[in-house]
């Protein structure tokens, strides 16, 4: 008898177990966030590719980021963006991720005129594309665009 109940804890924690996996895994909901319902719609818009992309969701939080270069004068601190990387979604930010204009990070350098801007996308999303085998295409940084409104 007690072996029965066993068998049945076990089946009923791998199948929370599995249910719970997927759950995180789930692709979150990004879709409200477009150019079109968060930038002004009566000004040009300029888009710019990732300099840098740091992926190692693996080594925890905040490890799943584009770092990009903006113009001081077009785009400055704290100016509505919106992150676009293929095969993930939008994300409706703020320029200027470190609270100030950053010249160094990570090995890249801004020219003069220019400041860095790191912004990133959800570790569990980064954790999802792995098992699809898409971790090399996120890793591309012309796969990661910030749109903002001139």
């Amino acid at each position: 008898m007690w072996k029965r109940k066993l068998i049945f804890t076990i089946v009923l924690l791998t199948t929370v177990g599995i249910i719970s996996l997927a759950h995180f895994l789930k692709a979150p909901q990004e879709d409200w966030c477009t150019t079109a319902n968060y930038l002004p719609s009566n000004r040009p818009t300029t888009s710019v590719h990732a300099v840098k992309v740091v992926i190692e969701p693996l080594q925890g939080r905040h490890q799943s980021y584009g770092i990009f270069m903006l113009p001081i004068d077009k785009c400055p601190l704290g100016k509505p963006v919106v992150l676009t990387v293929i095969d993930v979604g939008n994300y409706c930010e703020a320029a200027g991720s470190f609270g100030k204009e950053v010249r160094h990070f990570e090995g890249v350098d801004a020219p003069p005129g220019y400041y860095l801007s790191q912004h990133y996308i959800r570790t569990r999303t980064a954790l999802r594309l792995s098992t699809k085998g898409l971790l090399n295409r996120l890793r591309q940084p012309h796969n990661w665009t910030l749109t903002y409104a001139e």
